[in-house]
């Protein structure tokens, strides 16, 4: 496959809701947009796809993209970026580390940078190793948006309009700061590049987020969700109204931050994000997020897409801390109700 135009060209990993949502903002702005998806999966996802806009309540048509099912497709596309969407846990499982060793002999036989979306206790080191590339080839990134398949069968706000929604391979949520990614800026250059690329788009910013807090954001929020799931997703005022749970899943919350690898940032974080204020932060996203449903998104995505990545950080952590003479006992207490919870259901 050879691209003869001179926009910047983007392998994505995975036609999910996070590749599909980036990959049209990425198309807004001129890049030459390729999904890579499973053996048998090119038919599904092929041009064009319709993406629902919860910001508008409109359609949005996604077109002129590819859809590739092997990389060996790309050996003569100079490629740019190589976005993966792969979750922690999926990049650890045997599929998925055979999926980045194949990505690593492209990017090191290409100039691309990895942007990884995956969070976990050394995942950024697991990536490094597996695709056997040097730390400058790869940034962390953070979906700012909220975006869901179309199939999610979340609850329908008003003016939202069912009808649309059926037709959608992804819906889609702005934040009001209009941020719809955010990426690391260990390699400033690199970042510069993807943030002058992404913005180019004009609907949807990127943002950029340091190395250290990088690390505190892909680990310290869990224990939150955690809660949410042990209490059966009601909205964020019921969760935190349960005052036991509420304040163990924020000592958890703290005693994640406060990990020595977190640094002083971390302790202040372990400090500030007590239950009253992470209560509010959460209350304040339930009603900025409408009509998208923000808890039943995260009951969607962190109760069910990603909660094997979800519980693999927290348990990592609590390795982690442990093994640093740590004993983290809300977050062991918590763990433990979790699989009790899930047991039980």
């Amino acid at each position: 496959m050879t691209t003869t135009t001179n926009k910047p060209n983007v392998l994505i990993v995975g036609a999910g809701a996070v590749g599909f949502s980036v990959g049209y903002h990425l198309s807004l702005s001129g890049a030459n947009i390729t999904f890579l998806v499973r053996e048998g999966r090119k038919t599904t996802f092929q041009s064009p796809q319709q993406l629902y806009c919860y910001d508008d309540a409109a359609l949005k048509n996604f077109t002129g993209f590819s859809v590739i099912e092997n990389a060996a497709e790309l050996a003569d596309t100079p490629l740019q970026f190589i976005f993966i969407t792969l979750d922690g846990n999926a990049s650890r499982t045997a599929e998925g580390m055979a999926m980045l060793s194949k990505l690593g002999g492209v990017v090191r036989a290409s100039k691309a940078i990895v942007i990884m979306n995956g969070f976990g206790i050394g995942l950024r080191e697991h990536y490094i190793k597996v695709m056997q590339i040097s730390e400058d080839r790869l940034l962390r990134g953070i979906l700012g948006m909220l975006s869901h398949q179309g199939s999610a069968n979340l609850p329908i706000h008003a003016p939202t309009d069912p009808a649309k929604v059926a037709k959608a391979v992804v819906c889609y949520k702005h934040p009001a700061n209009k941020v719809g990614f955010q990426v690391e800026t260990n390699n400033k250059e690199a970042a510069k590049q993807f943030i002058e690329l992404y913005n180019r788009n004009k609907l949807s910013r990127c943002g950029q987020v340091s190395p250290a807090m990088f690390n505190i954001y892909a680990s310290v929020g869990f224990p939150v969700y955690a809660a949410c799931d042990i209490a059966g997703w009601p909205d964020f005022s019921a969760v935190s109204a349960n005052k036991e749970l509420w304040r163990l899943a924020i000592r958890a919350q703290g005693e994640i931050a406060a990990l020595p690898q977190h640094g002083l940032l971390g302790k202040m974080m372990a400090l500030v994000m007590g239950a009253r204020i992470t209560a509010y932060v959460h209350i304040k996203m339930e009603r900025d997020m409408l009509p998208l449903d923000y808890q039943a998104f995260n009951r969607f995505h962190h109760g069910g897409k990603v909660r094997a990545q979800d519980v693999e950080s927290m348990r990592n952590s609590l390795a982690e801390g442990q093994r640093r003479g740590h004993q983290m006992p809300a977050l062991q207490e918590l763990l433990k109700r979790l699989s009790e919870h899930e047991a039980a259901s």
